[in-house]
């Protein structure tokens, strides 16, 4: 039961922040399992040690989820999307995957164009009622809106971070102090040859 309540406290913000394409497989599912062969003591909740081994387990479950999105069928980069400031942490959460999993914006990544409107849009129909009059949005740090407004930035010093590997989209929507981050990949030619050359 204990090990159970670890994994759904941190399900939701590791494992339920991914995604490829917006399709779940009958098969994605997550599962943590332990035989108790070593026969510790055990841990309850509402103890340090359970908190520990919470914060243990959402590294352990936040890097493996990092993993399938970075492996996503034709992926070239892994995209990871911090929406700050929010006024809840549940909001944040949502915002950030309606971006990372948005097809125009993993197109654009691919492409390796710091495309803010397709961004902004995904923000503006995540279904959540938040102002989006004062927002930044940052790609790799370097901003591309401040106050809802696109401000000029250096071309190359742009190019050089959508060509990484690795591409971090933040989101300030300055209306409160919670959090909320999803991972996803670019949407790749290959990625429409794999699925669309087997037949089943």
């Amino acid at each position: 039961e204990t090990l159970q309540l670890a994994l759904s406290q941190n399900v939701e913000k590791t494992f339920n922040q991914i995604t490829v394409d917006g399709d779940t497989s009958t098969n994605d599912m997550v599962l943590v399992m332990s035989n108790g062969c070593t026969l510790n003591e055990e841990i309850l909740p509402d103890t340090p040690e359970f908190d520990k081994f919470s914060k243990m387990l959402n590294f352990v479950m936040q890097e493996l989820a990092k993993k399938i999105a970075k492996d996503g069928e034709g992926a070239n980069k892994l995209i990871q999307v911090d929406v700050v400031n929010a006024p809840n942490a549940l909001d944040a959460r949502m915002m950030a995957k309606s971006v990372v999993g948005s097809s125009l914006v993993k197109t654009a990544i691919f492409g390796e164009d710091p495309n803010w409107g397709r961004i902004l849009a995904a923000v503006g129909y995540a279904g959540v009622d938040v102002p989006v009059d004062n927002v930044d949005i940052m790609i790799g740090g370097l901003p591309v809106m401040l106050a809802s407004s696109p401000v000029a930035f250096d071309d190359e010093e742009m190019k050089d971070i959508m060509h990484e590997d690795e591409v971090t989209i933040t989101v300030d929507l300055h209306a409160g102090h919670e959090k909320g981050t999803a991972w996803g990949c670019d949407l790749s030619y290959d990625y429409v040859k794999i699925n669309a050359l087997y037949h089943t």
